[in-house]
């Protein structure tokens, strides 16, 4: 059978187009003109959210996050250094650490006696919970340096929730510097919220941790994080879970390793 003249004009053309592509090294265009599509790209919702806690490696330990930014409020400097200000600090009063018109909340004072920094984190509120606004600010100072420098600093906006802050320390790091545990409680009665370590050096503060959780808890045990976390059977009210799951983790200088971890039936149901 005969080919109409026209059909037999597009192939050729259409071998011409082929072959003028591979000499090239450039994709052949299809019917439309277009290019042949590339390899799909990743979703983005496939990679973790820093504001949900970090990805977990094949162990099921949290991965390190990158810092931060020194997140202050608008307007507020990352340095105190005001001689009544530094005066007023040396005497306990830590509100020029805090943003304007916000409220200290509660303290700890990093500095150990062979640290080579001073180190003050203090936690804020602006507002009644959980309208209001919170934060944390870690501040140093080094020798011979009267101003205080903010090296790690979160603000939480008045729609996240946070009743308030809280810390405890401890050498996670094992460079004899105290390293920062807080907790953002969002209340509820999974006790949800977001636990971050923050592990300081000199002249800096660094995120290594940040995980939001429901029904957990993390504490520091000696120089690891003890993480307590409920194992719920399909058939569990949410006042009751079956069985706790608890993990210890300790930082390696680049991640954490789990240490150990086991399974164990919650009070009154073994």
């Amino acid at each position: 059978m005969r080919r109409p003249p026209e059909l037999t004009c597009a192939v050729a053309f259409a071998l011409a187009l082929a072959v003028a592509a591979c000499s090239s090294g450039e994709p052949a265009p299809g019917p439309t003109g277009s290019t042949a599509p590339s390899a799909p790209s990743p979703s983005p919702t496939a990679a973790p959210s820093a504001t949900t806690g970090p990805a977990t490696g094949p162990s099921g330990a949290p991965t390190p996050l990158p810092q931060p930014d020194v997140r202050l409020p608008d307007g507020m400097s990352t340095i105190v250094d005001d001689p009544a200000d530094v005066t007023a600090i040396s005497a306990g009063d830590l509100t020029p650490l805090v943003p304007p018109g916000s409220t200290p909340a509660t303290s700890a004072n990093l500095a150990r006696p062979q640290a080579p920094i001073d180190q003050i984190a203090v936690t804020w509120r602006a507002g009644e919970p959980p309208a209001g606004r919170t934060g944390l600010i870690v501040w140093q100072r080094a020798p011979g340096d009267p101003a205080w420098r903010a090296v790690y600093a979160f603000t939480d906006p008045p729609g996240r929730g946070v009743f308030g802050v809280r810390m405890d320390q401890g050498d996670l790091t094992g460079d004899g510097i105290a390293d920062l545990l807080s907790f953002e409680d969002q209340g509820g009665s999974g006790a949800c919220g977001t636990f971050r370590v923050v592990a300081s050096t000199d002249g800096d503060a660094t995120e290594i941790l940040r995980r939001s959780v429901c029904d957990s808890e993390i504490q520091i045990a000696g120089g690891d994080l003890r993480m307590r976390e409920a194992v719920f059977e399909p058939d569990d009210p949410h006042c009751c879970p079956s069985a706790f799951r608890t993990t210890v983790l300790r930082w390696t200088g680049s991640d954490w390793e789990e240490v150990s971890s086991e399974v164990s039936a919650a009070p009154g149901t073994g």
